[in-house]
């Protein structure tokens, strides 16, 4: 079932996996564009209490704004959580937007997921990128963690 849902995801993702990589520009205005790269993702452990650990993965990005470049690390929850305030409060704007894959309940920790999750998750953050209205948002510059000094 579980390849069938990545066969299925990898069917109706609208930007070619050749474009995802490629770094994509965000709006007209040279002084807010934006870029980002895909720089892969790593699995992390976090204890809680020394009773238990959780196993994570995080999916890491480059940043850049005119001469500035930052890095990021999300997980898949942050972007899901970004992806349902903006369709809450900008639903007009969110409707070209690129669709995160379907949330997975097991086997999140897989290779062929998470490989699939990063090629998504860079189209989806390159497709909001692109849309100075939502670059321009304080949701979409504190997702990236944009510098205040690049705010301005």
């Amino acid at each position: 079932a579980k390849d069938d849902a990545v066969k299925l995801w990898r069917a109706i993702i609208i930007m070619p996996a050749s474009n995802a990589s490629s770094g994509y520009t965000s709006g007209s205005d040279s002084r807010t564009a934006l870029k980002c790269w895909s720089k892969g993702s790593e699995n992390l452990q976090q204890s809680f209490c020394l009773a238990f650990t959780v196993d994570f993965t995080v999916y890491n990005f480059a940043i850049s704004c005119q001469d500035r470049k930052w890095f990021i690390q999300k997980r898949f929850s942050q972007f899901d959580q970004l992806d349902t305030y903006l369709n809450q409060k900008y639903p007009d704007l969110m409707v070209n937007i690129q669709r995160l894959p379907p949330k997975q309940m097991f086997g999140s920790l897989s290779a062929s997921l998470i490989a699939l999750r990063q090629k998504s998750l860079d189209a989806y953050l390159q497709s909001i990128l692109v849309r100075s209205e939502l670059t321009m948002t304080e949701e979409v510059r504190d997702f990236v963690e944009m510098p205040v000094d690049v705010r301005e």
